[in-house]
């Protein structure tokens, strides 16, 4: 009953709209029995012309007729459309179904839409739990997130003392004894970042000097008053070339922790000690590749980060797999006492083809532990990042 009263609201909005400026209607549903206390929407639309500079965006809830201010960017007009990226906060129960009308505002206080999480020198990124901050070269090279703070744990920092923390998707040539990442890219590469009152987003993308026939793209997305930040990373092989490395999904860390935990093949998750014989373990008995999840976690002060793993898809340009040597996720015990992770899609001398390719999408999460069951929180988040609204744009 309430899907087919969403209905009627629906027909009633759209010939509303149709007698002034037509706008779009979105149809947002939770189908995975979760509740959720805050997802972000993010959509895109199409307009009959382009917002002002003293217009802005809202959606109405049709159901309470709550005014939500919208982010928006323009992307491109086609064919004398205007479309948009939206993106804007709503709450939602399991099973539940929302209607929202999008409307042009005009916008009288622009200041106060102005986005507040990027520094001024876009240099970091900061909301209620973490503040990230991303690596700088006096060559501009840098880009990676170098180190994360943990707002409700007594400000720990999470870090690698002598490189960035977030290493990763990174390469080796087979004539090389170095290896090559976001770091090492060039100066003229690709570097964007945008920053709007719910979002944050920073993209790289280009080649090494060291490596050119390599290409790489990154994009991380932050949002406001969530625990985690996405990051998508895409491995181009332009021509071909032979490695003796090529991994993603890396992160280095100091001496941080006290355990691991991570989801076996069959299922079942296994914690273990990072500072004992039994993470030796793992020497033999890989973490597989395509773990859904593992997270590094501190048991006496209470807090763990993790990588939820979303997508993982080595598919080259041609729609075949792209070539790998014993793909697994490694944790290495490092200098000075650091453990890190990382994803192995090759470590031996091997010849990769043009149109290799290598994609992942992954969630990081900063997260509570308690002592009785320190991966529950991870879990969950895993249960709702796989499981994401469904969101239907209806254009008038």
């Amino acid at each position: 009953m309430k899907n087919l009263i969403n209905y009627f609201v629906l027909i009633v909005l759209i010939t509303a709209c149709s007698a002034s400026e037509k706008m779009p209607v979105v149809m947002v549903s939770e189908t995975a029995g979760l509740d959720r206390s805050l997802e972000y929407v993010n959509s895109t639309i199409s307009l009959g012309r382009a917002l002002a500079e003293d217009e802005r965006l809202i959606a109405i809830d049709t159901e309470g007729g709550t005014e939500i201010l919208v982010d928006d960017v323009h992307l491109e007009e086609i064919e004398n459309r205007f479309e948009y990226t939206i993106v804007f906060p709503i709450a939602i129960a399991a099973n539940q179904s929302k209607t929202f009308t999008i409307k042009i505002q005009e916008n009288n206080n622009p200041a106060s839409s102005a986005q507040q999480m990027l520094s001024k020198d876009d240099l970091a990124v900061e909301n209620e739990f973490y503040k990230a901050t991303f690596s700088s070269e006096d060559d501009q090279r840098g880009g990676q997130v170098n180190g994360i703070v943990l707002k409700n744990f007594k400000n720990q920092l999470l870090k690698r003392g002598h490189i960035s923390m977030h290493w990763a998707p990174n390469f080796s040539k087979s004539s090389s004894e170095s290896y090559f990442n976001f770091e090492d890219l060039r100066p003229d590469a690709n570097h964007e970042i945008v920053g709007e009152q719910y979002s944050v987003i920073k993209e790289r993308s280009g080649n090494t000097d060291s490596v050119p026939e390599i290409q790489i793209s990154g994009r991380y997305e932050f949002y406001d008053k969530l625990p985690y930040f996405l990051f998508e990373s895409t491995i181009l092989v332009q021509k071909e070339v032979e490695l003796n490395l090529l991994r993603n999904d890396e992160m280095t860390m100091d001496s941080l922790f006290t355990h691991i935990a991570y989801v076996k093949e069959d299922g079942t998750i296994e914690h273990l000690n990072l500072y004992s014989e039994e993470v030796d373990v793992l020497e033999e008995n890989h973490v597989t590749d395509d773990a859904p999840w593992l997270a590094f976690y501190h048991l006496d002060k209470g807090y763990g980060f993790g990588s939820i793993r979303l997508v993982y898809d080595n598919t080259n340009t041609k729609g075949e797999p792209s070539p790998t040597h014993h793909p697994y996720t490694k944790i290495t015990k490092s200098s000075n006492n650091g453990r890190y992770w990382n994803r192995v899609l090759s470590d031996t001398i091997q010849t990769f083809p043009a149109g290799s390719q290598y994609y992942e999408k992954n969630a990081y999460l900063v997260f509570p532990v308690s002592p009785d069951s320190p991966e529950k929180v991870i879990k969950d988040y895993a249960a709702l990042l796989n499981n994401p609204l469904t969101v239907k744009v209806v254009e008038n």
